[in-house]
């Protein structure tokens, strides 16, 4: 079975990120936290990439494990448009980033399957130049060209504008402004175009890094992987009847994790990433992010939509890719003998990324924290979203309560059926109304 037909036929694999040890194996590297990297250096970002994959052991596309599974890996870098110093440094920062995403994931998808179509043409040919009189000429005004011929200098070129508005006579002699004529031409044109679509359930990054490239423009790098236990671990966020699948068990609970994080490495941290629970459970985590100035409730709710949108992406997300490449140059041949050659080339490459609507229960935030950007030292804020098994299942359960509250609030009209202040008789109440009693201000947990 060749690499092509075991990505198509393999639920492709999970992944999660962070600072950590170093482990050599590839199986580790996949589902371990402790085994990802994520970066913020003043030191070039594509060299870290670079130096994480001879360390790991991996290489970028297709990549085998002894069992036949196969796992895919790709990456993609973009430049931050804002300097350092500007307001909206952050905002585009996280744009880059996830345009290297998108970049990342359209990369996978042209390896699953790419349809392409080209054609091109060479054409060569020669002019005379000579034009028969009319045979019968017509008396009229003197023409624009005749005009021309007998104009010098600025009148000249009011003339040439007439025809051509975008001639600028600066510095020009009467000379060059005559009418070159070609006697031959030389034309080469392409046209190429490719296109890809891939639904890629489960990606997830396995590296990041950010810093000033090798000619100091401020950079994001990403590194995403695509194989199968992190497919397993998106369809049970929205099947409940599909069991996650079983991983290593961590001697760590999430929130000691979480809490052993430094400022550093969390604020280094974009994307989503998969860990392990004490008891091998999938946990997704999604680490959202957004300037710390302004309104703080504003804050939080853009970091705490990346964080969603980042899950839904994990779950249900389809990329196109597609690429347009026309090429064209003309090349021509003058009565003096010297040639000119013109390049019309055009490059075009869009990647669309649609996200299915799906139903997510047990998604909440695990952590919400101020801190300064480690090289901009700007104020940001992280909002860290967590799904679980045990999560997923108790926000289910919670939404039947509240559903059958809701019905038993409809049925008794909000209490309008009851005609006086006594309690309601087993044959009138359509369920049990119970009095909790008066508590001031405060409650206890056991009441909630």
């Amino acid at each position: 079975m060749n690499i092509f037909t075991k990505l198509i036929t393999t639920i492709l694999i999970s992944l999660s990120f962070s600072s950590f040890a170093d482990v050599s194996d590839s199986e580790e590297l996949q589902y371990d936290s402790e085994n990802q990297a994520s970066i913020i250096t003043p030191t070039d970002p594509q060299l870290k990439w670079q130096k994480y994959l001879s360390e790991k052991g991996i290489q970028e596309g297709a990549n085998n494990r002894p069992d036949g599974s196969v796992f895919f890996i790709s990456y993609a870098s973009n430049k931050v448009s804002k300097p350092l110093d500007d307001e909206k440094f952050m905002n585009s920062r996280n744009a880059s980033y996830i345009a290297a995403v998108l970049e990342a994931k359209s990369i996978m998808a042209e390896y699953l399957s790419l349809e392409m179509s080209s054609s091109s043409s060479f054409i060569i040919e020669s002019f005379g130049n000579d034009v028969a009189p009319p045979l019968t000429e017509a008396v009229k005004p003197l023409s624009i060209m005749d005009k021309a011929s007998k104009l010098t200098g600025l009148a000249l070129d009011n003339e040439i504008k007439k025809f051509d508005p975008e001639w600028d006579g600066t510095n020009k002699s009467d000379a060059d402004r005559n009418v070159r004529l070609a006697e031959a031409r030389e034309l080469i044109e392409l046209d190429f175009s490719s296109k890809a679509r891939a639904f890629l359930q489960g990606t997830t990054p396995i590296f990041n890094a950010e810093g000033p490239d090798d000619e100091g423009n401020y950079t994001v790098v990403v590194g995403l992987v695509w194989s199968p236990r992190s497919t397993l671990v998106a369809e049970s966020v929205y099947n409940p009847t599909s069991p996650p699948p079983v991983g290593p068990k961590k001697s760590m609970s999430i929130a000691q994790r979480l809490n052993s994080l430094s400022d550093e490495e969390i604020a280094s941290t974009l994307g989503l990433r998969i860990w392990w629970d004490e008891n091998g459970q999938p946990i997704i985590m999604s680490f959202g992010q957004a300037k710390g100035t302004g309104s703080s409730g504003l804050s939080r709710k853009m970091s705490g939509v990346m964080a969603q949108l980042q899950v839904q992406r994990f779950i249900a997300e389809q990329i196109i890719s597609e690429n347009t490449y026309a090429a064209s140059e003309d090349t021509r041949f003058y009565e003096d003998g010297e040639f000119e050659a013109f390049d019309d080339s055009k490059f075009q490459a869009e990647i669309l990324a649609l996200s299915k609507d799906i139903s997510v229960s047990g998604l909440g935030t695990v952590l919400y924290k101020r801190i300064y950007h480690p090289i901009t030292n700007k104020k940001i804020v992280v909002n860290v979203m967590s799904w679980s098994p045990d999560s997923n299942k108790l926000a289910r359960e919670l939404l039947q309560t509240s559903k059958d509250q809701e019905t038993k609030m409809d049925a008794t009209q909000g209490g309008k059926v009851f005609t006086s202040s006594e309690e309601a008789s087993d044959d009138d109440a359509v369920g049990t109304v119970a009095t909790t009693g008066l508590e001031g201000v405060s409650s206890d947990p056991d009441d909630f």
